[in-house]
């Protein structure tokens, strides 16, 4: 995992599971999501495969089709301002998972760059960092781009703004959305297995190394430098 660190331009952190823990209650989001798209007339059973906001991408098509743009427009943020209360209320006890704070500072001390990319909302996730006491560089969520992550495009709109090339970033991340959308953008990935998990959650994303925690990837940070800190100059 060491050789992923070398040369790097920025690494771009997922936010829950990854540098926070939240109490943000995910299944209750999307079971709101559900009952308020199935009261606009879509089918409970045929959004139940869905991520919570593919869920309401679909309402609004489906608004779109029946009643027109600015209704559904309308329930677009009817949906978005749910889900915002929702994530508001249960972030506010975030919690450091240990040691965020201590890898996110020595990657600045060492001049890589630092983004937060999240599917949250921005306020919640303002809130969840302000707890813990991480600044990043740059914090991309999901009102800020036209798609979020698995989708390369989010992770990328946070290089552009660090100026950072693709291939010399990193992202890491605990759901395999993460990785997928690293791939996608033509970064290097690393896969947490918190919460028990198992390689074979990766599986489908295949990350280029996996981490049981951060003190692993904090570990192989400073294993990178020292290395080049005792090669010989050219």
């Amino acid at each position: 995992m060491e050789h992923l660190f070398s040369g790097l331009d920025a690494v771009l952190f997922d936010l829950d599971g990854t540098l926070v823990e939240t109490d943000i209650d995910f299944p209750l989001m999307k079971r709101e999501m559900i009952r308020f798209a199935a009261d606009h007339g879509l089918s409970s059973e045929e959004l139940a495969g869905l991520d919570i906001l593919a869920i309401t991408d679909s309402l609004a098509s489906h608004v779109r089709g029946t009643r027109g743009e600015a209704a559904a427009k309308a329930a677009y943020r009817e949906a978005l301002a749910i889900l915002e209360d929702i994530e508001l209320r249960h972030s506010a006890s975030a919690r450091e998972i240990r040691p965020a704070r201590e890898l996110t500072r020595m990657l600045r001390c060492l001049n890589t760059k630092v983004g937060v990319v999240t599917r949250n909302c921005r306020a919640a996730s303002e809130q969840s960092l302000g707890r813990v006491g991480i600044a990043p560089d740059v914090l991309i969520c999901r009102e800020d781009v036209l798609r979020t992550k698995p989708s390369g495009d989010h992770l990328l709109a946070a290089l552009e703004q660090l100026s950072a090339r693709p291939e010399k970033s990193l992202m890491i991340g605990d759901h395999v959305m993460d990785i997928l959308a690293g791939k996608a953008a033509g970064m290097r990935t690393i896969g947490l297995l918190t919460e028990g998990r198992t390689p074979e959650h990766f599986a489908s994303a295949r990350p280029d190394a996996m981490a049981r925690n951060l003190h692993e990837i904090l570990d192989a940070l400073v294993g990178c430098h020292s290395q080049l800190e005792h090669e010989p100059a050219p």
